[in-house]
């Protein structure tokens, strides 16, 4: 079965954004001292991004077919 380049972009591209994004917010929170709030407040959000973020354009790529 072949495997269509831009459909498969289309899926992949905004897994990436994702991680990136995680990536951005993990950096952001190393950088603040240990146990402020802000860090821990940005630790919680990209750990949600993934958690969430992943599985819930999974599930729009399917409704929309592009899966």
């Amino acid at each position: 079965m072949p495997v269509d380049p831009l459909r498969l972009s289309l899926l992949l591209a905004p897994l990436f954004v994702l991680g990136a994004g995680a990536g951005a917010l993990r950096g952001l929170a190393l950088r603040e001292p240990p146990g402020s709030r802000r860090g821990r407040t940005l630790t919680a959000v990209w750990v949600l991004l993934l958690l969430a973020g992943a599985p819930l354009w999974l599930v729009l790529a399917a409704v929309l077919r592009l899966w």
